[in-house]
């Protein structure tokens, strides 16, 4: 780990390594701390004594983190960290949806957790990321329109727009058993099926 430090020392300079290092204090089981660490890593890596008889992460992987940690440190260190509701703010634009979301995250904190972590170690600042944020956004409206759906009772135009989808149903069905059914016997038609009946 030192190797790595020092390097961040030389490429960005002193001010640099000290910011890696308290962040890394500051998160020791993060996943970024863990591979400058060259910890975590699947069991059969360490096995085969790769890189330089060390096995583990490579020395290239280790740096990126590294680096990774020092691109990210100001949200790291930040006693008033951005959250994932900051980004949620500019995506929904509607506010009584967005108060919806925020009170559905509130009674729903592990997963506000989860969104919360790949905020703070992406930013959202690369399409994928942003990408990713904005399905998890998705998933939380509908999994909070399931919720809300199931909770409260049905309005009576949606007791009508149901009644009307059942009775299509049962019509479509209907429909389907005038078709006349595909006759089951047998034909002797000729030819090679002939034979085989």
């Amino acid at each position: 780990m030192y190797g790595i430090l020092s390097l961040i020392k030389s490429l960005h300079g002193r001010p640099a390594m000290k910011r890696v290092m308290e962040v890394m204090r500051k998160y020791p089981e993060h996943r970024l701390t863990r591979a400058v660490k060259n910890e975590g890593a699947p069991p059969w890596w360490y096995e085969g004594g790769r890189q330089g008889n060390r096995g583990g992460y490579s020395e290239a992987s280790r740096l990126g983190a590294a680096e990774q940690i020092l691109n990210r440190s100001s949200s790291f260190l930040n006693p008033h960290p951005g959250t994932f509701m900051n980004y949620v703010r500019h995506k929904v634009k509607n506010p009584k949806m967005f108060s919806d979301l925020a009170n559905w995250m509130r009674l729903n904190p592990e997963k506000r957790k989860i969104m919360d972590e790949w905020y703070q170690e992406t930013g959202g600042n690369t399409p994928w990321s942003a990408g990713f944020m904005d399905r998890m956004i998705q998933d939380s409206i509908s999994d909070m329109a399931r919720t809300n759906f199931t909770l409260r009772q049905l309005t009576d135009h949606e007791k009508y727009l149901l009644a009307v989808a059942k009775q299509r149903r049962q019509q479509a069905l209907q429909e389907q058993a005038k078709i006349l059914p595909f006759p089951k016997k047998k034909f002797n038609t000729g030819g090679l099926a002939s034979l085989m009946i």
